[in-house]
């Protein structure tokens, strides 16, 4: 019989040991949150932050204005179909093109000329950093070149 009596009291005894232990232990305590990382540092150059601040639809290189629309003096156009972008002075002395190039969504060719330092055509991969209101902002961080055209004009 005693062993029947240790066999029926030996899980009671571990039920109420559990709940004797339960009872002792302090309310938990959360884990403390993981602290937010600092938000990115935005390390972007001089001439980008220069280049930031120009508004006009234009070319800029180096943040100087080679070419910056005039609706006085320039005449505009565009081709949606073959993805160029055109303005113009209107005594032909200076002039920006650019055109998306077939190859790569975010290369083009550029073209330029004004006053006497003839035609200059390059090559560059733009990254669109900037979009407000009607116009976009491309840059090209090696060549430090940034060309801001309109919005609407698929390129």
């Amino acid at each position: 019989m005693s062993r029947l009596l240790h066999i029926a009291f030996r899980p009671a005894i571990a039920i109420l040991a559990a709940i004797l232990m339960a009872c002792q232990c302090e309310e938990p305590v959360p884990p403390t949150p993981p602290t937010p990382p600092e938000p990115p540092v935005e390390d972007i150059s001089e001439d980008l932050k220069a280049f930031l601040q120009k508004s006009g639809i234009g070319l800029y290189i180096d943040a100087r204005d080679i070419i910056v629309f005039d609706e006085l003096l320039f005449q505009k156009a565009w081709g949606a179909d073959n993805g160029s972008f055109r303005i113009q002075r209107d005594d032909q002395g200076a002039y920006l093109s650019i055109r998306s190039s077939s190859s790569a969504s975010s290369s083009y060719q550029v073209e330029y000329m004004y006053g006497s330092h003839g035609v200059t055509l390059m090559l560059l991969k733009l990254q669109s950093v900037r979009t407000e209101g009607s116009n976009v902002w491309l840059w090209n961080e090696t060549m430090k070149t940034g060309i801001i055209v309109p919005a609407d004009i698929i390129l």
